[in-house]
């Protein structure tokens, strides 16, 4: 008999039920004992069924050995009342017990007496010395392990205790926090401790090459034992050293994934039995975690469980920033371990109250979260608290009002949630059970983040020698990983020209991954992501953008292979992989396809009387404007050429015998609104058909699929007013397509039903948010901006009161609509049975 309360696919099931997550995080550790029951009462007024808390170690064993949990010290260590406390109010609890919680905590939860005393638990960096500011744990070293150890052996059995299996609260366990020995991940800065040395890095070399021949002949070295490999000391100068520094930061990657899987496996042996999940891991990386390669580890461990995201908005969200948190989402549902995708800090405001931002942001942020396909969301923190400030880098107060002031009085987030939340309940079946369209998937890999990082060899002169080289690239600097490189017309960054003559064209592989996604966004063309070195599918699933400039690994590029053999496409910008991410030459998508490089061309403003743009020519006579480097090609006969520039190929379809494939050899993204229409044109000619098309003002949409019914997210990015209309396809059994025109106010966004069958009737679309009354499930309340219009469109004729007053549909060519005006406060609608 299967356990009820698991993980099935991308579902947490609670007592064998689709359960979506609903969640504040509360610091038992930060707010006085005699207020815990009036803020976890405030969670469920809020709506939450979950709360969640860090159970920090500094907290509850403040000098070595004396750990406590129930109160016999201090009454505020009281961990098991809280417990108590939430499981006597119906609240499920996610533990988060660290060791690192973070949490703005000036040690990061790591009681102090640990680094002071026993300075061998902190890692050391290249030249030998501790990491500077917050103290980076050894996480290696057997020291440092066997006191993370005693901790879990403390406080484990407790939480195992509270596991809803046994009658308590507790559906998900934690370990640690951003995993990444305290957000280390880099080329220099932490694992130089004599264990790692001198054991697990030898090892992992021999697990990865199989043999010491293997890697000498990589490295083009001749070590006699693997233990001669030295980790690398400083940014690479030859071609030998970055390859050690590919391997090292690779190494470095495996090895948070394998600490978090010893973690998981420490708090299974000492009593847990919930799901486990993993807080964004490796820190940094892809700015929101290697949720991919982190999860292809834990599924070869047989862990279960998932990773999460953050979910913040550090700046108005408009088009920009939306994309931010769409790949933070989307990075998690890459990932091969599969498992529900949730948020497990969402938020618009921040710590330090100078960098919040409006809460305006609130409804887009959770709107366009659930339409990416979120099934969990975690407030953090629900509760505004405080603490002394030798415990905290900032304060004494901790965090910026989200929903409830240091006196647990509610201010606008709360309401902003409370009405998201019961929105989620009432649908949650729905919600559940809907998946988002995907278009187009975005590919990435590793070597995007790690050769933006180190250098990628040039390209021209790789496949005109066809001999392997480092390209004559060196490197003086160590970039930071959150940073990507501007390859386009520097109208963003304001350094006219400058970066043009320095960025050299296979530069910029991340940014041009999060350009790819802004460019759809801004089409509503929707997108998922694959990584292709720890794919999450099967290949043959339709149309793949494929964002390279020459290099791929040899994994990406055999899962390419066999997507085209198994009828899959391929879009490749700006050219195909001739070469793999050591930079030795691999051939075989060039053969298949029958397309070469020709020329570069770089963009304008690095020359003398060179200022403009590249005026490239598509869809016979149109013409734009383009920034960035141009990628001349030699297609194959047969290919339709699709843009070009002063008569040379830029991108075209090839032919039906080379596969489902295109090269565009250009940017993708977004400037002009010709630009827009290029790229329309160029997927229009793969037989792409996005399910979203709009008329008149932009707002951005996302379309979830069910099997009863469909769910459309929509918001106002760009702030202009006026109405937008949406033809969606297919947006809901048995409905091929539905027209709704929407008007929201700036920044406005809102989840709107699609194809919602009820007795006797069908909702085909409603352009206002409809949360039924809890008392009367037939009255809906009809939410909207004030003064903006709204619709109900019924399969058939139907009437009822509208804020108690008679209203019946009139028929249209969409079906039977009633039609009205938002008001200040929600309307009532109830429907004549």
């Amino acid at each position: 008999m299967s356990n009820p309360n698991r993980i099935n696919g991308n579902q947490l099931l609670i007592e064998d039920r689709p359960f979506f997550l609903r969640g504040g995080e509360l610091h038992y550790f930060r707010m006085p004992m005699d207020t815990w029951r009036n803020r976890l009462e405030k969670a469920r007024d809020c709506g939450m069924n979950t709360v969640s808390s860090y159970m920090p170690w500094y907290w509850h064993e403040p000098e070595e050995g004396t750990v406590d949990l129930t109160g016999q010290t201090r009454p505020e260590l009281n961990l098991k009342l809280f417990l108590d406390l939430a499981a006597e109010l119906d609240l499920r609890v996610v533990a988060r017990p660290g060791p690192f919680v973070n949490s703005e905590l000036r040690y990061g939860g790591f009681p102090g007496w640990l680094f002071r005393d026993h300075p061998e638990t902190m890692s050391r960096r290249a030249d030998g010395t501790p990491g500077t500011g917050r103290p980076c744990p050894a996480e290696g070293e057997p020291v440092y392990r066997a006191y993370v150890r005693k901790w879990f052996q403390a406080v484990v059995p407790l939480i195992a205790q509270y596991q809803i299996d046994r009658g308590g609260p507790v559906i998900l366990f934690q370990p640690d926090n951003e995993l990444s020995a305290a957000w280390s991940y880099g080329l220099t800065n932490s694992l130089y401790d004599p264990t790692v040395l001198a054991e697990t890095w030898p090892a992992w070399l021999k697990r990865t090459y199989g043999s010491l021949e293997a890697l000498n002949e990589r490295y083009g070295a001749s070590y006699v034992a693997l233990d001669e490999v030295d980790a690398p000391r400083a940014f690479p100068t030859t071609p030998e050293d970055k390859l050690r520094c590919l391997d090292w930061l690779n190494f470095k990657r495996w090895f948070f994934a394998d600490w978090g899987a010893t973690l998981a496996a420490w708090a299974r042996e000492d009593g847990i039995t919930v799901p486990i999940i993993f807080n964004e891991p490796v820190a940094g990386f892809y700015n929101h975690g290697d949720h991919a390669g982190f999860g292809a580890v834990a599924k070869e461990r047989g862990l279960e469980g998932a990773t999460c995201c953050h979910v913040y908005s550090d700046r108005i969200i408009d088009l920009e920033a939306s994309v931010g948190s769409a790949l933070g989402v989307e990075l998690v549902k890459s990932s091969p371990w599969g498992g529900p995708p949730m948020a497990v800090e969402v938020n618009t405001n921040w710590h330090i109250p100078r960098l919040c931002r409006s809460p305006i942001n609130w409804e887009p942020l959770l709107r366009l979260g659930l339409g990416r396909g979120l099934l969990g969301t975690v407030v953090y923190p629900f509760a505004a608290a405080w603490g002394p400030l030798e415990d905290t880098i900032d304060g004494p107060e901790y965090w910026n009002p989200t929903c409830l002031d240091l006196e647990g009085r509610p201010v606008q987030g709360f309401y902003h949630l409370q009405r998201f939340y019961r929105f989620v309940r009432a649908w949650e079946a729905e919600i559940a059970t809907s998946e988002m369209v995907a278009d187009v998937t975005i590919a990435y890999t590793p070597g995007q983040r790690l050769l933006d990082f180190l250098g990628v060899p040039s390209l021209m002169a790789q496949q005109v020698s066809g001999t392997a080289g480092p390209g004559g690239e060196r490197f003086t600097a160590e970039p930071s990983l959150q940073q990507a490189v501007d390859t386009g017309h520097e109208w963003v960054g304001g350094v006219e020209g400058v970066t043009k003559q320095a960025t050299p064209p296979e530069a910029g592989l991340w940014k041009k991954t999060t350009e790819a996604a802004l460019l759809c966004t801004r089409l509503n063309l929707g997108f998922n992501l694959l990584e292709l070195t720890n794919p999450n599918r099967k290949p043959g699933q339709g149309w793949i953008l494929i964002p390279c400039t020459g290099s791929l690994e040899r994994e990406a590029l055999d899962y390419l292979l066999a997507h085209l053999e198994a009828g899959g496409g391929c879009l490749f910008f700006p050219t195909i992989p001739v070469q793999d991410s050591d930079g030795n030459p691999d051939l075989r998508l060039a053969e298949r396809l029958g397309v070469r490089l020709r020329q570069q061309i770089r963009g304008a403003g690095g020359e003398l009387m060179d200022y403009g743009t590249r005026v490239v020519d598509y869809a016979n006579g149109k013409q734009v404007g383009l920034n960035g480097w141009l990628w001349v090609h030699d297609f194959p006969e047969g290919s339709e050429e699709l843009a070009s520039f002063e008569g040379r190929p830029l991108a075209a379809r090839l032919p039906a015998a080379r596969g489902q494939a295109l090269v565009a050899g250009l940017d993708m993204s977004f400037t002009t609104l010709s630009s827009l229409d290029l790229w329309q044109n160029l997927w229009a000619a793969a037989g792409l058909e996005p399910a979203i098309r709009t008329e008149g003002n932009w707002y951005h949409a996302l379309l979830k699929r069910g099997p009863q019914a469909g769910l459309l997210s929509i918001a106002n990015l760009t702030g202009y007013t006026g109405p937008c209309t949406f033809r969606l396809a297919h947006p809901a059994p048995e409905l091929d397509e539905v027209t709704l025109t929407v008007e929201l106010s700036p920044h406005e966004a809102r989840c709107l039903l699609i194809g919602l069958p009820i007795p006797g009737n069908r909702l085909l679309y409603a352009t206002s948010e409809i949360i039924p009354c809890e008392d009367a499930p037939q009255k809906w309340e009809l939410h909207g901006q004030s003064g903006t219009p709204g619709e109900l469109c019924f399969a058939a004729p139907t009437s009822g009161r509208l804020n108690g007053q008679p209203v019946a549909s009139e028929e249209t060519g969409e079906g039977h609509v009633l039609a009205y005006r938002h008001q200040d406060q929600p309307l009532f609608f109830e429907m004549n049975r």
